[in-house]
């Protein structure tokens, strides 16, 4: 049929896009239901990444993989969802956000348990909890600091390349009251509405 040409012309198109852009690819998770967010550290030889493969949690957590041995660490809790890690400059620290302060995180991931167990499902869709906060951890001793602790979706962050700051994306001023009818409307049926850089 004609659709399914055109299908396979635009993989054949795609496949050859692909390959004019990026030589000697090669999977580096296989473990989980998906994986994502790769950064790789300066040198090349570790990558923190984000995944869903612990079979309490549905949601995402934060790994660190080892490229030479192929090692993998989870770093982040394990508890709630995380998304949007960085390696520090010098490879000490990591920063992610996270949901695992959030009171209500373990009901969350029971309850998406039980929507997938059901057999029921939806289409994929980033959730911008406002619940995530970013956290900086220490990867030799755990010790986690939070560094954002305000109502509003704090994610998507990064140090600078001498590590002293961080960048960092946040919908929390939909949550003060310099908002307008207008703009709580509109972030009402999108969540991204209202992001800024901080």
């Amino acid at each position: 049929t004609a659709s399914a040409e055109d299908a396979r012309d635009s993989a054949a198109n795609g496949e050859a896009t692909e390959t004019a852009l990026l030589a000697n690819t090669r999977q580096l998770t296989f473990e989980g239901r998906r994986a994502g967010e790769g950064y790789f550290n300066a040198d090349g030889t570790r990558m923190v990444f984000q995944s869903e493969r612990d079979a309490g949690n549905p949601f995402y957590q934060i790994f660190v993989m080892d490229l030479e041995t192929g090692d993998v660490e989870r770093v982040s809790p394990g508890i709630g969802k995380t998304t949007c890690a960085w390696l520090h400059p010098t490879e000490e620290r990591v920063l992610y956000a996270s949901t695992h302060d959030d009171p209500a995180a373990r009901e969350k991931m029971q309850a998406e348990l039980d929507f997938r167990a059901s057999g029921q499902s939806r289409r994929y869709s980033w959730d911008y909890d406002e619940q995530y906060d970013i956290f900086t951890q220490d990867l030799t001793t755990g010790e986690r600091i939070n560094l954002t602790n305000t109502l509003g979706y704090d994610a998507e962050g990064a140090y600078s390349p001498d590590g002293k700051q961080i960048v960092f994306a946040s919908n929390r001023r939909a949550f003060t009251a310099d908002v307008t009818a207008v703009e709580k409307k509109l972030f009402e049926h999108d969540k991204s509405y209202l992001m800024d850089l901080y």
